[in-house]
């Protein structure tokens, strides 16, 4: 009998039968999910077990640990609520989930294993139209699910009033390890007491297109889902503007003003930018090249 790749037996006891199992090669050096393309006996499935010492290094994973209390070795055990909310908020196609284990000790990492859905991975220079379309409707519609708390998605139970002093404690947390100018951080750092925010929606705070699958040119699925969390809106805005190019922007700001307003992002755009330069998300090395990238929202 075919076994999955590093699970218990007692994870992998009431999993589908396997027929095959093939590794996908890691993206990233510091990869926080070891994937596998599964052939069962129901379907074709996708595999991702959690690389606790990676999750554990990260700088990503410190950030949202520290913010909004997202442990990812501990969270993956509750991710079919985060699928089921996600596949009623977005048009796009989220994958069907399986089955999901937390990291209980070293023989039982975390897991996830969801339905495969076809389509290639979205190349960050083949982006078209339609992409833009499609990436503005879904974020819209995330955007319309308010929430007066914020949090891990599935148990938002944050205040509001809570949001500017974790903001500005993980900046602080974050910085500590990195070589952060002075005078940049204690700008910001006076910035973030001053910040609020009274509603909160569902955010991908990793946000790429390489997150996303395209059939025909089209975006067709949303199949990473790790990181979202109840955020202000403007966080989400302020990583769109890196995502994004100036036409791409233009293109966004169309469709997503059909259903509501783009949020001023004057107040918020360097505290925001310095935590996700701080959490990794984009890879920038360069603190000044990224604090003064274009305003484009």
């Amino acid at each position: 009998m075919v076994s999955y790749p590093l699970l218990s037996a007692t994870q992998q006891h009431n999993l589908p039968e396997l027929i095959q199992v093939s590794a996908l090669p890691a993206m990233y050096e510091d990869s926080t999910h070891q994937l596998w393309h599964c052939d069962t006996v129901n379907s074709k499935m996708m595999l991702k077990v959690c690389n606790a010492d990676n999750v554990k290094n990260s700088s990503f994973w410190q950030g949202m640990k520290s913010l909004f209390d997202v442990d990812l070795t501990q969270s993956l055990g509750q991710f079919n609520q985060v699928y089921q909310q996600l596949s009623q908020l977005s048009s796009l196609v989220v994958p069907e989930f399986i089955a999901a284990d937390c990291a209980s000790k070293p023989s039982s990492p975390a897991f996830i294993l969801t339905q495969f859905e076809l389509g290639t991975m979205v190349d960050s220079k083949q982006v078209n139209n339609d992409m833009i379309m499609s990436l503005a409707e879904h974020i819209s519609q995330c955007h319309q699910c308010e929430n007066t708390q914020w949090g891990e998605l599935y148990n938002a139970k944050k205040s509001a009033d809570e949001w500017g002093y974790k903001l500005h404690s993980t900046l602080m947390l974050l910085a500590k390890s990195q070589n952060i100018p002075s005078e940049i951080l204690g700008d910001i750092g006076n910035q973030t007491k001053l910040i609020s925010s009274e509603k909160f929606v569902p955010v991908m705070i990793d946000l790429r297109w390489d997150q996303f699958l395209q059939q025909d040119d089209k975006l067709t699925a949303l199949v990473d889902l790790d990181a979202f969390v109840y955020a202000p809106k403007e966080l989400e805005f302020v990583l769109l503007e890196y995502l994004l190019n100036e036409q791409q922007a233009a293109e966004f700001k169309q469709y997503y003003q059909q259903k509501q307003q783009i949020p001023d992002l004057s107040a918020v755009r360097a505290p925001y930018r310095l935590l996700f330069f701080l959490m990794n998300v984009l890879g920038e090395t360069d603190v000044h090249l990224w604090m003064n990238a274009a305003k484009k929202f």
